[in-house]
């Protein structure tokens, strides 16, 4: 009887092993995250998406529990940084900043981008608007909007020339569309980042820059670049003296930018719907509210979009976008 017993109680204890290993990996699915999280930002380091990024990355460590690391990976209208976050791993330890130009424009501009917007990411959350602010250095012969306006009309394609943080960036296409506006073709001069197209622009390199808001911001408050118009539909909060480049005469002329966080496709469900409470818990802050419409960006709505939303937002913008832009022609050289 007791050797009965000892084997009972050996087989027991070793079924009750057997459950508790078939229980880790459940166990351990409920503990994300367990490690610091990755952001993939892909422009330079001083960028409007930067700025909004750091904000967004601290406030959201805060609730993870875990540091959310800033990784920019600048470059090639953002098609390199973009493309890493479509390889990375469906964890998620690896996210990334999108932008209308990385998943709108570039389709357009790129033959071969290195992802497709539309089955290669999770989209997670919206975080952002913005509008661009036309500028010129400070000491241009530029009162205003239509004086810059009327200079391009009246002289030969390709005299004036804008800078813009690279191909496929909303800088690039508001010049592209200024010029198309005016019936002129502008020189469109790209660079890494909008800190260095910025710099062209207070340098003499370039004549003017539409540049979104939050960058530029600076400069014209400390009097180094003179802002003549927004591009968005209505007037900026922060310069609401300034008219929009559609009141200057450029009937129909409008471009916004949105952001958001997204992940690789195949982020686990569980993962992906707390990252998009969490991150619109974060933009619900008042005082990041704060800090984001003292800088310029445009405030996402309350509350928050869903992750349907979102990836509708990027599926309309799409069919909307896309045509406009390959109907204006433009290429990844220009």
């Amino acid at each position: 009887m007791r050797k009965l017993s000892v084997s009972r109680a050996c087989a027991a204890w070793a079924l009750g092993l057997l459950a508790a290993a078939a229980a880790l990996p459940a166990a351990a699915q409920k503990i994300y995250p367990d490690r610091a999280v990755r952001l993939i930002v892909p422009f330079a380091a001083g960028s409007a998406a930067d700025t909004l990024s750091r904000l967004v990355a601290n406030r959201l460590g805060e609730r993870l529990g875990q540091p959310v690391v800033i990784d920019n990976k600048a470059g090639a209208g953002g098609t390199i940084g973009t493309a890493d976050i479509a390889r990375a791993a469906p964890d998620g330890y690896t996210l990334g900043i999108a932008a209308q130009g990385t998943l709108v424009n570039n389709l357009a501009l790129y033959a071969r981008p290195g992802y497709d917007p539309r089955k290669d990411f999770a989209y997670l959350a919206h975080i952002g608007d913005v509008q661009n602010l036309l500028v010129v250095r400070n000491d241009a012969p530029y009162a205003d909007a239509a004086a810059l306006l009327e200079a391009i009309r009246t002289q030969s394609d390709e005299r004036f020339r804008y800078s813009s943080s690279g191909t496929g960036t909303s800088h690039h296409v508001a010049g592209a569309l200024l010029g198309r506006h005016l019936h002129r073709k502008l020189m469109h001069v790209p660079y890494t980042g909008a800190p260095q197209g910025l710099t062209a622009i207070l340098s003499g390199d370039v004549d003017f820059g539409l540049y979104n808001l939050p960058a530029a911001y600076g400069l014209v408050r400390s009097g180094k670049l003179r802002a003549l118009a927004v591009t968005g539909p209505a007037r900026a909060a922060v310069l609401p003296q300034l008219p929009t480049l559609a009141e200057t005469g450029l009937d129909g002329y409008s471009v916004t930018l949105w952001w958001g966080v997204i992940a690789p496709t195949g982020l686990p469900e569980a993962i992906a719907q707390k990252l998009n409470d969490d991150i619109n818990a974060v933009m619900a802050q008042p005082d990041v509210r704060y800090r984001m419409a003292e800088q310029g960006f445009t405030l996402p709505p309350l509350p928050g979009k869903t992750r349907e939303q979102f990836a509708e937002l990027v599926r309309t913008d799409i069919q909307a976008s896309l045509p406009l832009l390959r109907q204006m022609g433009l290429t990844a050289s220009e």
